[in-house]
């Protein structure tokens, strides 16, 4: 049998300053799929200029169309692409790119694979957008969710049957399994400067409203009390809004990256955590972070936000103790790899967080479980579960 052609097209490609899920999978998980099998062919729709930037130095194969929502020629260009990629499936990322493929999906009939990342936090759901859901709901072949949360929004905002949609976690990129093989938890000390002794918790994180980081801040007041020898490492880049979302208009320091920098160093010199606390800004790799910490910490006060730094995280081994709501609830409960809170809960986090750090024998089961888990989102494996799924749809079609 030839190999089945794939149309992969994205609207935007970052959020927030940094690349998100359908970016992440753009850049890592294209390359990992069996040619044989499925060929790629990745479109974006419109991108910034850093997003083109980025992938053009790294040489990836994607094309910008530059083609906005409301450009009268994009339905003709995607119809366009499918003739003369010959294409059998195509998958489609967020908002423009599934609403105008699945129109073209419908006239050329092509089985189509609609993917969301969020719900809609950056801008109201326009009359448009949810009249056009409704009509195209039906012809929907499939859904990826990035999370359960995300699946609610796809079948009760959306209208997607829920049986045709299932949830698609982030993949951990090959540079992170590699990194994970080889640099271990001395070497990472070693090259960041810490002290090969002590407990250290790891969160990787942005400044923003809801990130839970006054939280972390307060619970970690009282583990450093309970915990001679324990560390923080919070390891973050501020927010870069490209657009502020509603429920923020109102917060006069939303664009203000010196006001969010403020607000942190002030509270750790409130509460006398100055020599305890690591504040790392990097816009850098955070790999060594990871290799250098016991255990990673999520404090989200909001189930939006992303595990992608829980999962590749569980590459190197490192459970997570983290608030009991969306992704990182999801996962902890499913792969037994966490210790989960009340969000907003500074005593019980600092319960968990010194439990975890108090026991050694559970410290290395939750370690081993971490480890053993990330063979779940490995590129290798989500490439060949899309596989599978392009393949069905194009049986049935």
């Amino acid at each position: 049998m030839k190999p089945l052609n794939v149309l992969w097209l994205i609207d935007h490609v970052c959020y927030d300053g940094s690349l998100h899920g359908g970016g992440r999978l753009f850049m890592n998980l294209m390359p990992r799929f069996d040619p044989d099998r499925i060929r790629v062919h990745p479109y974006f729709l419109r991108s910034s200029p850093e997003v083109w930037k980025l992938f053009s130095e790294s040489h990836h194969p994607v094309v910008n169309l530059d083609k906005g929502k409301y450009d009268p020629t994009a339905l003709a260009t995607v119809a366009r692409l499918c003739r003369t990629h010959e294409i059998d499936v195509m998958h489609l990322f967020c908002y423009a790119s599934s609403t105008l493929g699945r129109i073209v999906g419908v006239g050329r009939g092509v089985p189509t694979v609609i993917h969301d990342f969020d719900t809609q936090v950056y801008f109201p759901y326009p009359l448009y957008l949810r009249a056009l859901d409704r009509l195209l709901a039906g012809s929907t072949g499939h859904a990826l969710a990035a999370s359960s949360f995300c699946r609610d929004y796809m079948c009760d905002v959306r209208r997607v049957p829920r049986d045709r949609i299932e949830v698609l976690y982030h993949t951990i990129p090959e540079r992170v399994l590699r990194a994970a093989e080889v640099v271990d938890r001395t070497t990472a000390r070693r090259e960041l400067g810490w002290a090969e002794s002590g407990f250290v918790f790891g969160c990787v994180t942005k400044l923003g409203p809801e990130r839970g980081n006054d939280t972390l801040l307060r619970a970690f007041r009282t583990v450093a009390d309970r915990l001679p020898d324990a560390r923080l490492a919070l390891v973050y880049k501020p927010t870069l809004y490209h657009r502020v979302p509603e429920d923020y208009a109102d917060i006069p320091w939303i664009r203000d990256l010196d006001a969010m920098r403020g607000q942190i160093q002030a509270q750790v010199a409130e509460l006398g955590l100055g020599d305890r606390v690591d504040l790392v800004e990097t816009d850098d790799s955070v790999l060594p972070y990871y290799a250098a910490s016991d255990v990673l910490v999520a404090p989200f006060e909001s189930e939006r936000f992303s595990s992608v730094h829980l999962i590749e995280g569980l590459a190197f081994g490192k459970p997570f103790v983290g608030s009991d709501l969306g992704e990182p609830a999801e996962i902890g409960r499913a792969h037994r790899v966490a210790r989960l809170v009340p969000p907003g809960d500074a005593s019980a986090l600092a319960a968990a967080m010194t439990e975890v750090a108090s026991d050694p024998d559970l410290y290395r089961e939750l370690a081993e479980r971490a480890r053993g888990a990330s063979r779940a989102f490995m590129v290798e494996a989500t490439a060949d579960r899309l596989s599978g799924m392009y393949e069905g749809l194009a049986r049935r079609s």
